[in-house]
């Protein structure tokens, strides 16, 4: 075919030349018709076809013995389409002309958008949007003259909602053959979307699992506040209204099933509409209550029972969608609501005798955190008649009288929809009006606040001058008494995060209210403001996450363990005061020698906006965590974000022990399960592997930090060494390794089989020839977990005895003769260096554990490029066990003082030098030699550090000074 076409073409058609592309579709014949100015061109299939239909006439459906046939010829989706092309194109054809150019008009939009995008990821095909445009305007309109505009608003709402579409016709096949029908009801239970085509039932053109519909919805979100989605007069077009489209007030989707009315019969509507997925308890529309002004504490008024059981029952996969349909606000009132506060904002300035120098939009409407129902918003009226914070409790009270009378006889329904009631005044210094709009349970609180304008128009990235918080303070203002003079702060600081992370707030503050409307059925203490559990978010993500795309649920489930820890809380943050002015230093570490929790507003240093009862959410935080939002696919829970409630460098020095206690020393009953767990696995590995082999096991010893004591709370490492008798030398170590590592396994295996264990154990399925893995995690606690490295070893040292050392110094001589790099044969000596630290007291090993969490945090940050990598962490244990051992060796010494002298240490680390002899000395003449070459290795000039700590040991160890005692843990911190 391919030739005839080239030979009959050859200038036959004029202005068109004819041109094969690279054929890449299995079974056709591609060719392109190309203009002479090569800007148009027609792509063109021939594709060979059984003829399955034959002639029809016009109206007729084909026999149901087509569709058998092809459903009995063991067909993949669509791969007999062809035979079918001329009902797919009838049923198109016969469609008005008006519908045919919003096809266009939605083809064009699709391939604007992702010219691109379709070639990084899989996007559906463009007939899915064919039909879906058709499908729209069957249930939506039906009129051959209609708006493009609405038409277009319902498509690319249809595609918001994709995961909820469920369309088929029945125009070319029924339901009436018991073939047809069964193999319809299976395709109506394939996943969302599902968009059969009209003339062949094996193609999902939809298809849920092929196709990127989410970057789709993206882009239509986005385009839906485009200017060719407003009417002349401002107000936003809405989108046509019919079942299984989305609602002018509600985004959700009723039963998304088309087809022929004159073949359903009730028989077939309720088998077929049972399939339909809804959120169990869901009552199809969820309107949380208005969120509660920043400042205050009171809970909303009331919230739909069934819109919270919605969020317990979504499954953790389909959180962000859950967010899309219920949380985010509705355009059409958002619009409603920005054109009303600006004409809040015109009668203010034209008719008000105390007209503001400027206006901020604050609240959660300003810092677009607001929920989907109603929102509440702070208009902040920065007047220059106020020249200090004092001013505002003078004048504030007629300015605000007069500013409620301007209002009520100015304000003349100048945004259709919206009337402005006055509610019951509970809030000093503010005036409160109330924007309702004609759709049920939809508002927007208003607080007017006149303010003194104490921080000024700042640039971006700009602090305010630290005499503005020394004004404050000196105001008397306290609790966030002037929150209003800083609230463009707020709102900026909240405002340059991302959009997920501000779905994680909306999500969390759904929550929250849920959780607020119980606390006033059943009248108890105040909770803390909302905004207390925006802040709470951000820093739950700033510190567990920082990334723009993260798993929803873990976020969540993150958020709520921190409620849970609500007494340890201690989050602030220096974006707009830090501690370099003294003010501001003595005020920030007053705030933190208060109880907690403490959440410090990051605009305002004397507002804890975490005060109030946290009980009542820590107990549904607790029940909320085991639903099956929190939940992962295989019924495990989600792990959370490895974030503490309180940041170590936040912690007062007489607060460590605290710290250590509570945050970084493993869980107890965790750590006796992994005790357990590990010597079954190393009785096990001592009496089977090599059981039919000349090669012994001679032992086997734990290693790590686990051995030590040392271990961190969550995830951390250890070792597991076996000793074998088929390597007599050092060297012969890497001998036979990947056979031995392959038996390891193999009996690890079988341990995993035959044994029962109170802890989840599982084997890393990478292999390596060097090195067998495992971990050890809780069954109940997912973020607690054991990583074990199972290492084959020479067993240089023999038969130990507790607290001996080597018995010979041959040991030694052999291990320099035969080592090409340091710490090579460092496994031969696990059972000495886990001695050297087990011996040592309690305490020194929490302080070991201190410095090794700094070290992790300190790790978590990136290696400036060509700097190298950080020393090992077993160095910095050392190091602690020195400092402690030059610094007196109490047993009981002070925890800051201790950490403090490490630090030290450690910006002197050009001039360290540590060793000991407790294994090794110096009267072997091999080794003697050898430590003189270690020490004489050449070091830098020695770096010069503020003197504090135990006595500051000499890095040298051969000099020691008395030091001041006092402890400043943020600037070794950040000095470091």
């Amino acid at each position: 075919m391919q030739g005839l076409l080239d030979a009959w073409c050859r200038d036959r058609i004029l202005g068109l030349r004819l041109q094969f592309p690279e054929q890449n579709t299995p079974g056709v014949l591609w060719f392109q018709l190309v203009s002479e100015d090569l800007e148009n061109w027609m792509d063109v299939k021939l594709v060979p076809a059984f003829d399955a239909l034959g002639t029809l006439s016009p109206g007729i459906k084909p026999k149901p013995e087509v569709y058998a046939t092809l459903l009995n010829s063991g067909c993949q989706g669509g791969e007999h389409a062809a035979c079918f092309a001329e009902l797919r194109r009838n049923f198109v054809n016969t469609r008005p002309v008006k519908l045919k150019n919003l096809i266009l008009l939605v083809k064009h939009w699709f391939r604007q958008a992702f010219q691109e995008e379709a070639q990084s990821r899989p996007l559906p095909p463009v007939y899915a949007l064919e039909l879906l445009t058709i499908f729209a305007w069957e249930r939506g309109c039906g009129k051959d003259a209609f708006s493009l505009a609405q038409g277009f608003r319902s498509v690319l709402g249809l595609i918001q909602q994709y995961q909820g579409l469920r369309v088929f016709w029945t125009v070319n096949y029924s339901l009436e053959d018991p073939t047809v029908g069964d193999f319809l009801r299976r395709q109506l239970e394939r996943p969302r979307p599902v968009i059969l085509d009209p003339a062949d039932p094996t193609w999902d053109v939809g298809s849920g699992t092929a196709w990127h519909w989410d970057v789709l919805a993206q882009e239509a979100r986005t385009c839906c506040h485009h200017p060719c989605f407003l009417e002349a007069a401002g107000s936003p077009v809405q989108p046509w209204e019919g079942l299984g489209l989305p609602r002018a007030e509600c985004s959700d989707l009723g039963h998304c099933v088309l087809r022929d009315s004159d073949q359903e019969t009730p028989e077939d509507s309720r088998s077929l509409d049972d399939t339909e997925c809804h959120w169990a308890g869901d009552s199809r529309t969820v309107s949380p209550a208005p969120e509660p002004a920043a400042a205050a504490s009171t809970a909303p008024s009331a919230l739909g029972a069934a819109s919270a059981s919605a969020l317990a029952q979504v499954p953790a996969r389909e959180l962000d969608r859950f967010i899309q349909d219920h949380l985010q606000p509705n355009p059409r009132l958002q619009e409603q609501a920005k054109r009303a506060i600006e004409v809040l904002q015109r009668c203010l300035h034209k008719n008000c005798t105390y007209r503001p120098s400027r206006v901020i939009k604050g609240g959660s409407f300003g810092r677009g955190t607001n929920l989907r129902g109603g929102c509440d918003a702070e208009l902040i009226l920065f007047l220059n008649c106020f020249t200090n914070f004092e001013d505002q409790e003078r004048h504030r009270g007629e300015i605000i009288k007069e500013i409620r009378t301007q209002l009520a006889s100015g304000w003349q329904d100048p945004v259709p929809g919206l009337r402005l009631t006055f509610p019951e005044q509970n809030t000093p210094g503010a005036l409160q009006v109330q924007l309702v709009s004609a759709a049920p349970e939809t508002w927007v609180n208003v607080s007017l606040l006149p303010a003194f304008d104490a921080v000024g128009q700042l640039g971006a990235d700009t602090k305010p001058q630290p005499q503005v918080y020394t004004a404050l303070f000196n105001s008397g203002g306290h609790d966030g008494k002037h929150a209003a003079c800083f609230a463009e702060l707020r709102r900026n600081f909240v405002n340059t995060r991302p959009a997920k992370l501000k779905n994680l707030i909306l999500l969390v503050k759904h929550w929250y209210h849920h959780v607020a409307a119980q606390n006033q059925e059943q009248p108890g203490p105040s909770l803390p403001p909302a905004y207390a559990l925006e802040l709470l978010t951000i820093f739950a993500w700033e510190q567990g996450c920082k990334n723009h795309s993260f798993n929803m649920a873990q976020g969540l489930r993150t958020v709520l363990g921190l409620v849970q820890q609500y007494q340890d809380l201690c989050v602030y943050w220096t974006d707009n005061y830090g501690t370099e002015d003294p003010a501001l230093r003595t005020h920030l570490l007053g705030q933190l020698r208060k109880p907690r929790p403490l959440i410090l507003d990051p605009a305002d240093p004397t507002w804890n906006v975490g005060q109030g009862s946290w009980e009542l959410l820590a107990q549904n935080a607790v029940a909320l965590e085991t639903q099956a939002c929190c939940m992962s696919g295989d019924r495990t829970p989600v792990s959370p974000w490895d974030v503490l409630p309180a940041l170590l460098h936040q912690t007062p020095a007489r607060d460590l022990d605290k710290f250590i206690s509570r945050f970084l020393q493993p869980n107890r009953h965790f750590l006796a399960q992994v005790n357990k767990a590990v010597n079954t696995i190393c009785s096990f590995l001592r009496e089977n592997c090599f059981r039919n082999s000349p090669i012994k096991v001679l032992k086997v010893v734990k290693g790590g930090s686990s051995a030590k004591g040392t271990a961190l709370r969550g995830r951390s490492d250890a070792d597991i060494v076996v000793f074998l008798s088929c390597f007599t030398q050092f060297t012969e170590q890497g001998n036979k390794r990947a056979e031995i590592i392959s038996e390891i396994r193999a009996q690890l295996e079988a341990c995993q089989q035959e044994q029962q264990f109170e802890v989840k154990f599982e084997i890393s399925k990478w292999e390596n020839p060097r090195v067998l893995s495992f971990s050890l995690t809780s069954q109940t606690m997912l973020d607690h977990s054991v990583d074990f490295d199972v290492l084959p070893a020479f067993d240089a040292l023999g038969q130990l005895g507790a607290g001996s050392r080597p018995p010979h110094a041959q040991v030694y001589r052999d291990l320099i003769r035969s080592y090409h790099c340091a710490g090579e044969f460092s496994t031969c000596f696990t059972e000495l260096q886990r001695d050297f630290i087990v011996s040592r007291p309690t305490k020194l090993k929490s302080l070991i554990r201190l410095v090794k969490y700094w070290y992790r945090q300190v790790q978590g940050h990136k290696m400036p490029k060509g700097k190298g990598s950080l020393p090992p962490q077993h160095g910095l244990e050392l190091l602690t066990v020195y400092a402690w051992e030059q610094g007196g060796q109490d047993p009981q010494f002070g925890m800051a003082e201790g950490f403090r002298t490490v630090l030290e240490l450690i910006t002197q680390y050009r001039q360290l030098r540590v060793y000991w002899t407790v294994n090794y000395s110096a009267e072997d003449e091999t080794i003697r030699d050898f430590l003189r070459q270690q020490l004489q290795k050449p070091r830098s000039r020695p770096a010069q550090s503020p003197d504090s700590g135990w006595g500051s040991p000499h890095p040298q160890g051969t000099e020691q000074r008395e030091q001041d005692p006092k402890f400043n843990l943020s600037y070794a911190v950040s000095a470091l």
